[in-house]
């Protein structure tokens, strides 16, 4: 009895001693392209047993048998399933899942899944906006975030964007709070919409919570390309578009405008209609100014980038150029801009990582007058039967001067056959056009350094300095021209009554934002049991 029952403790002992032979610590690195990977969840199939990847991407299990099965699975990437066969060393490469990815947005200094957040936010599909070439980013959101409109208030290249979301909240500012690479703006007219990786919009006022006040009209979060672990590659792309104005209402050609006018003066008054007796004038013309004002414009964009990098080392640098000339005749409605941008990340250490993410943008915008005395309000309001140009013969003609002015202008004062009420005073939105001169520059940085510093084995420490400095330039010169009506001071008599005198108007400014940022980041180990 008591030797059967030695046996079966030296029976039960082998057996544990073989168990545990057969039991080892599994290690490795798990990562992507772009490198190492932390919390990544690893876990032994069919088990509670697992561990999570530190900041760099390395895991330890211990006691697994050698015929185990790990799985591999984070937010963003496919899950693999590796079988052990007795190695205790496996690294694995995750790939990218592009369903999965859809699911993944930032908010605020951090990203989430997007099933656990409970706030309103939109993710806004990144590849739909190439699609649509703009020279404001801001533009290419009209139709693609419920609740968030857009508006151009002028449409000139260039012309400022105005956002709105969730409408109108305060008789103040209702421009939302742009965040790029974690630095705040209020402006983002200077992006190449080519170097915008995601894009995500807070709806609610649960931003506020993150950001503060600013964020009351919202936040649209923007991360910006980053380099890849590999090779050099190069990549170019180039787009030319042509643009015309649609929809335009019909104009009454000089016929029909002398009928609707004879007609509202015999509505309203009584006598002889002076309409009447001048339909048929020899000096008449018959133009529409609609389609005198615009023609068809054109744009283009030219994108340069190389990105590469290695374990250590990560960089992206791109150059952009963007062109638009408008519909409005005598080209004095452009807008050109310069990027470029340049992006490192240096592993320097294992606990030690520092990059950088800078912009230099450089734009010219040549303008029109597009609100008060506008173009198109001259152009509509203007009488078909004044012709675009003086006829050579017009003593008050000039080779410098050559368009009209007001309604059949003589030399010894307005024609005193007529009313002077009878056709419209406006002015002639062609000459306007040719004679607009009013140029703005601006030259911007944008970007941001940061270090980070892994203080403990699931601990990061992070800062960031970013800086937001502009330049501009605005100078007018408004030129004398049109019909001398008499007036003015009598150091102007003889002049024009357009711009009279000649004047030049500037303006210089400078506008700088700093913003530092200091966060604490730690990984809670959470593994998801089967």
């Amino acid at each position: 009895m008591k030797k059967n029952i030695i046996y079966n403790i030296f029976f039960i002992g082998a057996l544990l001693v073989g168990t545990t032979l057969f039991a080892q610590t599994v290690t490795g690195t798990v990562s992507d392209s772009n490198g190492p990977i932390p919390g990544v969840n690893i876990i032994v199939k069919n088990t509670s047993k697992g561990a999570v990847t530190d900041f760099d991407g390395n895991y330890a299990i211990d006691n697994v048998d050698q015929n185990a099965i790990l799985v591999f699975s984070f937010i963003g990437y496919t899950t693999q399933e590796v079988s052990v066969d007795g190695r205790t060393v496996i690294n694995v490469i995750l790939i990218e899942d592009s369903q999965a990815l859809d699911e993944v947005v930032l908010v605020g200094y951090s990203s989430r899944k997007k099933s656990t957040l409970t706030g309103a936010l939109a993710v806004v599909d990144v590849e739909g906006l190439a699609k649509v070439r703009t020279s404001n980013v801001a533009q290419s959101l009209q139709g693609q975030v419920a609740g968030v409109q857009v508006a151009s208030s002028s449409g000139a290249p260039g012309g400022n964007i105005e956002v709105t979301i969730r409408g109108v909240g305060t008789i103040g500012n209702n421009t939302p709070l742009y965040i790029i690479d974690g630095v705040p703006s209020r402006d983002i007219s200077f992006l190449n919409q080519s170097d915008i990786q995601t894009m995500t919009v807070l709806k609610d006022a649960a931003a506020a919570s993150i950001y503060g006040a600013r964020a009351s009209a919202g936040v649209v979060l923007i991360t910006t390309k980053s380099g890849k672990k590999g090779k050099m590659t190069l990549e170019a792309n180039y787009f030319y578009g042509i643009q015309s104005a649609t929809n335009l209402p019909t104009m009454l050609n000089a016929a029909q405008y002398m009928d609707v006018t004879e007609k509202a003066w015999n509505n309203t008054f009584t006598g002889t209609n002076p309409y009447t007796a001048d339909k048929g004038r020899a000096d008449f013309g018959d133009t529409d100014y609609i389609d005198e004002l615009f023609e068809s414009g054109s744009s283009q964009n030219l994108q340069l980038s190389a990105s590469g990098g290695s374990d250590k080392v990560q960089y992206l640098m791109s150059l952009g150029y963007y062109g638009e000339n408008g519909i409005v005749v005598y080209n004095n409605d452009k807008y050109q801009r310069l990027n470029f941008r340049t992006n490192i990340n240096a592993q320097l250490t294992d606990k030690f990582k520092v990059g950088t993410n800078l912009q230099l943008s450089y734009s010219i915008q040549d303008k029109v007058p597009s609100t008060g005395e506008s173009l198109i309000r001259f152009a509509l309001l203007r009488a078909p039967v004044i012709p675009v140009f003086k006829d050579v013969s017009d003593p008050t003609y000039s080779a410098e001067d050559p368009f009209t002015d007001m309604p059949f202008f003589t030399s010894t004062g307005y024609d005193q056959g007529l009313n002077r009420t009878m056709y419209e005073m406006v002015g002639n939105p062609i000459a306007q056009a040719y004679f607009s001169d009013d140029r703005t520059t601006r030259f911007q940085t944008f970007g941001n350094i940061y270090g980070e510093y892994k203080l403990m084995k699931d601990l990061t420490f992070r800062s960031n300095v970013g800086i937001d400095l502009s330049f501009y330039h605005d100078k007018t010169f408004n030129v004398n021209y049109g019909d001398d009506d008499g007036g003015g001071s009598a150091i102007d008599q003889g002049l024009g009554r357009r711009n009279r005198p000649n004047n030049l108007g500037e303006l210089r400014g400078e506008a700088f934002t700093f913003t530092f940022i200091n966060t604490l980041n730690y990984f809670i180990k959470i593994l998801f049991l089967k």
